[in-house]
């Protein structure tokens, strides 16, 4: 007989198992949904025996009264065997957190708890394939049965063995390929990067070609505006100075013919 919702403190959908439907070469996601039945705040912590293989959000948390919360769980890729058996389980921790607990870090909460105190659940994962993809595999091994009338088990194994050997080089050729186009990509980068550089250099040049024509012109103006400057003093020096010169001698004679009239008169 089960027991009444009030007396179990936690409430866990799905109760038994996690199902997780393929396809499973990428991550596939299920629900696990958590209620609070107590009129108590509850800490809840989720470990599995396959940390590795899934990824939960969140793995610890805490539930209001009379409230419930959901855990993502996430399977990460993997390549899925029928014939391989299934062991991964789940475990849910739970606790009723004490009036005077500190729930802000709920880490520390957890590690001060004492196992006697913790409530256990656990769930046990079941991995499904959608009928689709099922029927698929079943016709496929059917024909390769049926149709090999005079084909032994061994060339089944040698067909699978072809199929992964062409899968190969499949992968192989879109390798080959990428890394051509990134060489592409690469080499139209360079080849811009080069243009880029070369009309850089012939900027270069021309400027300095412009500078030393601004360095000439300069050169040019200082001289041009140097030598008016120093020409004008010699021949306007030169003009003032031979009248005087003139002059003088021609006074000078004149006195000197006035005193020799006066001495033969």
């Amino acid at each position: 007989m089960s027991k009444p919702l009030f007396d179990v403190p936690l409430t866990i959908e799905p109760e038994h198992e996690l199902r997780f439907v393929g396809p499973f070469n990428r991550a596939v996601v299920t629900i696990m949904t958590l209620r609070n039945n107590s009129a108590m705040t509850l800490v809840f912590k989720i470990k599995t025996t396959a940390p590795k293989r899934y990824c939960v959000r969140p793995n610890i948390g805490k539930i209001g009264p009379f409230r419930s919360t959901q855990v993502e769980i996430c399977l990460q890729p993997f390549m899925y065997d029928q014939q391989e058996k299934n062991k991964h389980k789940f475990m849910v921790q739970s606790v009723l957190a004490p009036n005077d607990a500190d729930l802000t870090d709920l880490n520390k909460l957890w590690k001060e708890l004492e196992p006697e105190q913790l409530m256990d659940a656990k769930l046990k994962c079941v991995f499904e394939m959608p009928s689709s993809e099922a029927n698929a595999e079943n016709n496929s091994s059917a024909n390769v049965a049926s149709g090999g009338s005079g084909i032994s088990a061994g060339a089944g194994v040698n067909t699978s063995s072809n199929s992964g050997d062409a899968n190969k080089v499949g992968d192989g050729i879109s390798k080959l390929a990428s890394n051509e186009d990134k060489a592409s990509i690469m080499s139209d980068a360079i080849e811009s990067m080069s243009g880029e550089i070369k009309t850089l250099r012939e900027c270069n040049s021309e400027l300095r070609t412009e500078n030393l024509k601004l360095k000439d012109q300069v050169t040019r103006f200082r001289s041009s505006t140097v030598k008016p400057v120093n020409e004008p003093y010699a021949p306007v020096l030169a003009e003032k100075q031979i009248p005087i010169f003139y002059i003088a001698i021609a006074i000078a004679a004149a006195l000197l013919g006035l005193l020799l009239g006066k001495y033969f008169l």
